[in-house]
């Protein structure tokens, strides 16, 4: 039997670790979201982003979710209007989570921040599911 080598697990990178990823945060932090230089969280403003042609909307989104998560500025009650400006916004992340489908992973990251937020660990595998937790309660 042929064995494999060994390597060194290497953590997904959200887009504030590195040199071009930068580049797209520094554009869409007038949207609000993660601020990766000053560290602090604002609410974003998805649905101005999202009119934009080829916006990272998705990603944006995710990844400040997670970053202001591994930071310890989300409050387990408040999260959701930490995060989104307004129920619109609200609404359109969960678009964009469905619309995603289920032949895209979510990486682990996303994942760990989703379930210290609360989402199931069944919910939180994939983006529809993701959309699922961030449904209003009716």
């Amino acid at each position: 039997m042929a064995a494999i080598n060994g390597y060194i697990v290497q953590p997904s990178q959200l887009m504030f670790e590195t040199e071009e990823g930068q580049k797209i945060a520094n554009a869409c932090t007038e949207f609000g979201g993660w601020n990766h230089r000053e560290k602090k969280m604002s609410p974003m403003h998805l649905s101005t982003l999202l009119s934009m042609p080829g916006n990272p909307g998705l990603h944006w989104a995710l990844d400040s979710l997670t970053a202001a998560a591994e930071a310890g500025r989300l409050d387990a009650e408040t999260f959701i209007s930490q995060l989104f400006a307004t129920k619109e916004d609200l609404r359109l992340f969960r678009v964009i989570l469905r619309d995603a489908g289920t032949d895209k992973w979510v990486h682990e990251r996303h994942f760990t921040a989703l379930k210290k937020l609360g989402c199931a660990e069944i919910d939180a595998a994939t983006y529809p599911g993701v959309a699922s937790f961030f449904d209003p309660a009716e």
